[in-house]
């Protein structure tokens, strides 16, 4: 299943409709709810606020992720409408909104049926760019995490065949969280149309799960295990967050940075107003890898060595990043937090982090540093056992993850292969930021792909394209070692 930048892969043009969610009253209706929100959600909601009082902008940050799923028949109205509020009402997530107040942090939420939808015909569009333009404007506007609903869908309908397009605020979901959404709205829209009830099992509410979170975490002091291994991350890399730089050196942004890498452009966004930028967004780019004959192999030598497919990945990376210059493989690496069943199936950010310190230095065959970093796996695990803002907090610590590399699965997903061959892909928004470099690697049922952002100009543009090129070479270089599959003679 493809995650790509909401720009780099155009939408049929048709008949666009926007698709807003509303209660009748505002929220005169809803009740105060008493469970708190989760660390993640808390900082996400301070940080929009600190850029609305700093730029006193209303509307989105940027900061969202959606889905598209195509459909292979003429859209039924009634089905689509009925299929989204019946979604709406199986996520709590979108019933309940959080607001930031002088004494704290305030729940609001409303009952399942209590939210319909506002539809609104955009027109007819017969060319993709325009569509997109308006498309990517609408989710950058409608995602606000300081308002509700901080979320939209859209159709783009056809005589025989329709998009059906959603995005929300990050606070509200992660990207596994889409993963699964995909077919969860095929699967109503399908019910909704045939009048049947729908085949999905029960899922947890992910407002039960923040207020879980919160309370544990909130319980938690400066010798719980995750805080300490945290302290001795940073102790170990001069209290800084890792960040990509295979130059060996400390960084200070010069003029000479804004020219073009790779791909010129014109125009930066600074790295203490990146929100404010007026320059380009963000370099962005999504690829397969490696096909499945291809992935199958590599995973095999990686599992000759102790380790599974996210250890290859990172031994991969490690050894592009020494190629490149590079010294020890420092990044933050996701970790998902639904440790039950009920969680399995919910909408929201269920993410926590980990720090990855991955030394390959006077390590030569590439099994040494997959069970390197095995080892390393199994030893940050206990990072991940409280939210970083709470870690944060006790540590006294105020830095971001700017260089990030998340790994999922992707193959065990409801009709995880119909949507890895087209019929559905994950969506992200612009980023403006000059420091950060993000890379996502999923394992789908064709094989490996890869998507990344990373600085639109300067060094850090050239280091990352080479750097990414590099790492590719490295893995299908040990994946054509392998001797998985092949038949003897």
């Amino acid at each position: 299943m493809k995650f790509t930048q909401m720009m780099d892969q155009p939408v049929e043009p048709g008949g666009l409709v926007e698709w807003s969610a509303q209660t009748p009253g505002g929220f005169a209706h809803w009740h105060a709810d008493p469970r708190p929100t989760s660390h993640n959600h808390e900082l996400h909601l301070r940080s929009a606020l600190e850029y609305r009082w700093r730029t006193r902008r209303e509307g989105g940050r940027e900061s969202w992720l959606g889905l598209a799923i195509e459909f292979d028949e003429p859209m039924s109205v009634p089905a689509i409408r009925a299929a989204l509020t019946r979604w709406i009402d199986r996520h709590e997530v979108l019933r309940s909104h959080v607001v930031l107040k002088h004494t704290g942090m305030q729940r609001l939420s409303t009952p399942p049926g209590s939210v319909t939808l506002k539809m609104g015909r955009v027109g007819w569009y017969t060319e993709a760019g325009p569509l997109l333009d308006q498309l990517a404007g609408a989710f950058d506007r409608a995602t606000a995490p300081l308002h509700w609903p901080a979320y939209l869908f859209a159709t783009v309908a056809r005589e025989k065949t329709f998009t059906l397009l959603f995005a929300g605020d990050h606070s509200l979901l992660d990207g596994y969280s889409l993963i699964l959404a995909q077919h969860e709205l095929i699967e109503l829209y399908h019910a909704a149309r045939e009048r049947r009830d729908d085949r999905l099992g029960p899922v947890g509410s992910y407002v039960d799960f923040s207020a879980h979170e919160r309370r544990m975490a909130d319980e938690a002091d400066a010798d719980h295990p995750a805080v300490a291994a945290w302290r001795d991350y940073l102790a170990d890399n001069g209290n800084e967050m890792p960040r990509f730089d295979v130059s060996g050196e400390s960084h200070t942004r010069t003029a000479q940075d804004d020219t073009p890498g790779v791909s010129p452009e014109e125009g930066r966004a600074t790295a203490e107003d990146p929100g404010d930028a007026t320059g380009p967004p963000q370099s962005s780019v999504t690829m397969e890898l490696l096909d499945d004959d291809e992935a199958n192999r590599f995973t095999a030598v990686c599992s000759a060595a102790g380790g599974n497919l996210f250890a290859g990945i990172l031994a991969a990376l490690a050894i592009a990043y020494r190629e490149c210059g590079g010294g020890v493989f420092r990044a933050i690496t996701p970790r998902h937090t639904r440790d039950e069943g009920r969680w399995l199936g919910s909408l929201g950010w269920f993410v926590s982090t980990t720090p990855l310190r991955l030394d390959t230095s006077g390590l030569v065959a590439f099994d040494q540093v997959v069970a390197r970093a095995t080892g390393e796996l199994r030893a940050t695990r206990t990072a991940a056992g409280l939210p970083f803002l709470r870690v944060a907090e006790l540590l006294g610590y105020t830095g971001d993850p700017k260089f990030v590399v998340s790994f999922i699965d992707t193959r065990h997903a409801p009709n995880a292969a119909a949507a890895d061959a087209g019929a559905a892909r994950v969506l992200r928004s612009h980023s403006y930021a000059d420091d950060e470099v993000f890379i996502w690697v999923n394992r789908t049922p064709s094989g490996v792909r890869i998507s990344a952002r990373f600085p639109a100009l300067g060094r850090t543009h050239s280091e990352v394209s080479r750097f990414l090129i590099e790492f590719g070479r490295v893995v299908r270089e040990v994946g054509d070692r392998s001797t998985f599959g092949q038949r003897e003679d």
